[in-house]
């Protein structure tokens, strides 16, 4: 009878690892689209999203998203504890960006208005991972 119980013991101790296991790989690495519209007759050098992001670490890493070229992008501070200047990089398809930034400050994503050259309003997408989101 002991036999049993510790071998139920055993099974419902793996169980519960395994499913904390697969909560924590599911939620590692989600990756956001960040959508950015770009006026058709914009003047600013930059347009920044609507959504605000934080990273969970001391990096965000930026891929192309759909509508998106080559270009520069750059993270406009929102609220920071320490005042860094964060410059404009270059972000091609295929090859991630990584920022060193502050963790849980948060950010605007902005990128070059010089990607509208269509005569109407634009909207590109920004890929990110590992962060979390909220709305201006």
């Amino acid at each position: 009878m002991k036999n049993k119980k510790v071998q139920l013991i055993i099974v419902v101790i793996v169980l519960l690892f395994a499913m904390i296991t697969i909560i924590f790989c599911c939620n590692r690495g989600r990756k956001y689209n960040i959508s950015i519209t770009i006026p058709a007759s914009g003047t600013e050098a930059f347009i920044y999203s609507d959504e605000e992001i934080s990273p969970k670490g001391n990096t965000i890493t930026l891929y192309v998203g759909e509508g998106m070229g080559d270009g520069e992008i750059v993270l406009k501070p929102i609220e920071v504890k320490e005042e860094n200047a964060y410059e404009s990089t270059y972000i091609t398809p295929g090859m991630p960006v990584k920022m060193s930034v502050e963790k849980g400050a948060w950010f605007k994503i902005g990128v070059n208005n010089l990607q509208n050259s269509s005569g109407e309003d634009m909207v590109v997408y920004i890929t990110v991972s590992d962060v979390d989101i909220r709305i201006e």
